[in-house]
This record gives C-alpha cells, sequence and structure tokens, in this order.
C-alpha cells in the first residue's frame, strides 16, 4: 500500500544544505550520474530562473552559479523540473517543501503542496519521484481525495451519534488508484488507507458506547473496504469544545481524555483485538485502567 510520506516532507525543508549535495561528501547512483552528466552543462547555459533563486535564497545559498558545487546545481535544476510537472499536470501551482537527491539507498523524490491550498497542517505535502523510465510520477490523488474521505468520515459518525460532537481528522492518507475514474465509492478494494483521529465528547459517549461504535465502525469500514489506523478517543465535553485541526495533538493526555481505543484494519479486512484505556481521577492523580476489547464478543469474525 503506498503511503504518502508527509513526515519526510516536513523535515527536508533544510534539505538544500545537507552534506549529501557535496559530490565529495555523496556518492551517486548510476541514474543519478547519468542524470548529472546530460544536465549539468544545459544549467550552464541557462543560469537560474526566479523560482530558483528564491529557493537557493530560502536554503542559505549562493544564487550565484560559479559559487555552487556541480551536486547543488543539478538539484535546484531537478527541483524545479519536477514542480513543472506539477504545475502542468493539475493546472495550479506548487509550492516548494524538500528535496531528496537519488542516492544508492533513496529514490530522487520532490517535496511540495499547493499554493492555493496551503500545506493544511502537512496534510497537503506532495511526493514527485522519478520512475524506471526516468518519468516523474506523483501522489497527488491521494492528497487530493484526503478532504473528500474526511468528509465522509464524518458523516458517517456525526450521522451513528445523531450530534455534531464527535469529529475526524485524518493524519495520514493514500491512495493506489493510479485514475480516479477507476474508484468505485461503493467498494474501495483496500485502495484506500489512513491513519485517523477520531474525537467524541463525552456529552454523547460512555464506555459501553466506545465500544459499540467501534464494533459498528468496523462493519462500515470492511463494508467500504477500507483498511488503516483508526484512534478513537473520548473527551470531556469542555475540551471538545476547543479542538480544531491545529490543536488536536494537545489533547492526547491523561487529563483530556476519558476513554481511548484503537482499531487496526489490515488490507484483508481483518483487524487487530485491543484495549479500552479508561482515565478515571483518584486523589487528583489521574488513573488508567486498560481491559481488552474484542469484536468477537459482538459477533465478528477475522
Amino acid at each position: 500500500m503506498k503511503k504518502t510520506n508527509v513526515i519526510k516532507a516536513a523535515a527536508l525543508i533544510i534539505a538544500m544544505t545537507v552534506p549529501c549535495f557535496s559530490t565529495i561528501s555523496c556518492k551517486k547512483s548510476d541514474q543519478a550520474s547519468e542524470t548529472m552528466s546530460n544536465e549539468v552543462d544545459e544549467i550552464e547555459e541557462t543560469g537560474f530562473n526566479d523560482w530558483q533563486k528564491k529557493v537557493l535564497e530560502a536554503q542559505g545559498l549562493s544564487t550565484n552559479y560559479n559559487e555552487l558545487d556541480v551536486s547543488q546545481k543539478l538539484a535546484i535544476r531537478r527541483m524545479y523540473k519536477m514542480k513543472r510537472y506539477l504545475d502542468d499536470k493539475y493546472g495550479m501551482e506548487f509550492e516548494y517543501a524538500g528535496y531528496i537527491p537519488a542516492g544508492l539507498m533513496e529514490k530522487e523524490q520532490f517535496f511540495a503542496y499547493p499554493k492555493e491550498l496551503g500545506t493544511d497542517a502537512g496534510r497537503n505535502y506532495v511526493t514527485v519521484t522519478t520512475d524506471e523510465k526516468g518519468e516523474f510520477t506523483d501522489n497527488y490523488v491521494s492528497a487530493s481525495l484526503r478532504e473528500k474521505f474526511e468528509k465522509m468520515y464524518n458523516d458517517f459518525i456525526q450521522d451513528y451519534f445523531q450530534s455534531d460532537k464527535a469529529v475526524v481528522y485524518i493524519s495520514h492518507f493514500a491512495c493506489d488508484y493510479e485514475d480516479i475514474s477507476e474508484m468505485n465509492d461503493d467498494y474501495y478494494d483496500s485502495k484506500i488507507t489512513g491513519i485517523n483521529q477520531i474525537f467524541i465528547s463525552d456529552e454523547i459517549c460512555d464506555e459501553k458506547r466506545i465500544k459499540d461504535f467501534t464494533a459498528d465502525f468496523y462493519k462500515w469500514l470492511r463494508q467500504k473496504g477500507i483498511s488503516g489506523s483508526e484512534r478513537i478517543t473520548v473527551i470531556h465535553a469542555d475540551d471538545f469544545k476547543r479542538i480544531n485541526l491545529k490543536n488536536y495533538t494537545d489533547f492526547y493526555d491523561d487529563e483530556s481524555m476519558v476513554y481511548n481505543m484503537y482499531l487496526y484494519v489490515y488490507d484483508d479486512m481483518s483487524y487487530v483485538n485491543t484495549e479500552v484505556t479508561v482515565y478515571r481521577t483518584e486523589n487528583e492523580k489521574v488513573i488508567r485502567e486498560k481491559t481488552k476489547f474484542d469484536l468477537n464478543d459482538y459477533g465478528i469474525n477475522k
């Protein structure tokens, strides 16, 4: 299953300053060496455009052609080619987020995000890679579909509880559809996966209900053919009123949580039994109590 590597993308914004851009300190793969020999002459003839100069300046590097080493010259040229590939393919402008040159143990990767949409807390990062034929491929289908599926999850959960005091945030999302027209919204055949963070107010959910919901949610995921990891957390009502996309990780603390559950669904629609954790306060100290949660108790078989 393809995964969108947003963690790497966020970390690689300083990539152009690392030693790997030096031909002395970093060995190149055959693919990279061949690409370098084909393109370096063209760089010298054309120089750098405004976008390339902007990225170089942002990384603290010179925009003077003669002050960069060969590897850095190649990198900034490859990055611009990959950016233009995205711009032309999707009819919108993409901003730079990071880059990894091709190496012995690493494929060339360019990270970007749609300028008009922003990063959306890191969830809109797109990765461009080079295939065996030297052609560019990307995972923008995954990034663009995330919003659709986040709405679908929220519609299901809010309908289930008949309340807007439940919300889903997709922290990671990936799909294996190369052509969106192939997608069947009745059944996704494990080609959709993600890491979903589900929050529910304790006004509408107790220990029994979180178990019931987890079982029913799994049935729905299996019916839709969706795999992934689900974290289902009940938090205090006052905390739920303040939760949003940018701060939801702040509420993964003992003082905010009432119940916590994980549900792991594999590509074959099997699952991992987990535990429900109950948080209670005793002598001003939060005590965690874990009990096994078995979906088989709900008539569900792996």
